[in-house]
């Protein structure tokens, strides 16, 4: 079992207010609790990787020498750590959604297979295909339940602030910023999605979306209370793209990627 280095906020926080605390994080420059923030970011930008993770977290910790002074050094493909954020967490929230919608319960249950089948599917960009979510998914697995609740404070920062951009200028609405920013909002979201993925289904054949033995978790004494994200319709079409997937090439990626389906 691995657990975050992470140190607990000094105080108890329930967020119950969205439209403040973004007004709040959003218009101002100040980071309110770099000490949970800086450490997150490492762990899921790195999640495997000890060396370039504390690599990361010297880098952000030496941010503020730069204040007055120019900009801060850019972490290097930040851009394309983002970028396989989001498809990781598209995964994720898909499994979570087959889940909360109860789908598929007659064809062994929701897993990472079927949610991966609905990503390439909903998809035509560039390194969408099957195969390549698994090789993402093999390398975020362990820090889904966070990459998926960043992204998702992203997509809820985007759409409240559509057309009236707070202080942070809108090109800065990225995942990465928004764990910096606002780590105890993406704390309490991941602590419900962590409780989904540490689930095991109803079929005995079924595995945990996030393994027990090497997942991240959050400490349990992170003095955050959960925040329920909102799950997503499983549409008609997609169920249909579930239906269709032929049996014995569930999902398969290639002859060296284990699935559970």
């Amino acid at each position: 079992m691995r657990v975050m280095d992470i140190p607990s906020f000094p105080r108890p926080i329930e967020i119950l207010d969205l439209e403040t605390l973004f007004a709040a994080r959003l218009n101002d420059t100040v980071v309110e609790w770099p000490c949970q923030g800086i450490p997150l970011l490492g762990y899921m930008c790195h999640p495997n990787d000890e060396t370039e993770r504390h690599g990361l977290v010297s880098l952000l910790r030496s941010w503020p020498n730069y204040e007055g002074s120019g900009q801060p050094p850019v972490p290097r493909r930040v851009n394309r750590i983002q970028g396989n954020w989001l498809r990781v967490a598209d995964i994720f929230h898909s499994y979570c959604d087959l889940i909360d919608g109860q789908h598929q319960e007659r064809r062994g249950g929701p897993s990472i297979g079927k949610a991966i089948s609905l990503a390439a599917a909903k998809t035509e960009s560039r390194g969408t295909g099957e195969a390549n979510l698994w090789k993402l998914w093999s390398g975020y697995k362990d820090v889904a339940h966070l990459v998926a609740a960043a992204c998702l404070v992203r997509r809820e920062v985007c759409k409240r602030f559509v057309g009236r951009p707070p202080r942070l200028n809108p090109t800065q609405f990225v995942p990465f910023q928004m764990v910096h920013l606002m780590p105890d909002l993406v704390l309490a979201v991941a602590l419900e999605f962590e409780r989904i993925g540490q689930a095991k289904g109803e079929d005995p054949r079924s595995e945990p979306a996030l393994d027990p033995d090497t997942h991240w978790r959050i400490p349990s004494d992170i003095n955050v209370a959960p925040l329920p994200p909102p799950f997503r319709e499983i549409r008609p079409q997609d169920i249909k793209i579930l239906n269709d997937r032929r049996a014995g090439n569930r999902g398969r990626a290639n002859k060296t990627t284990p699935v559970s389906d």
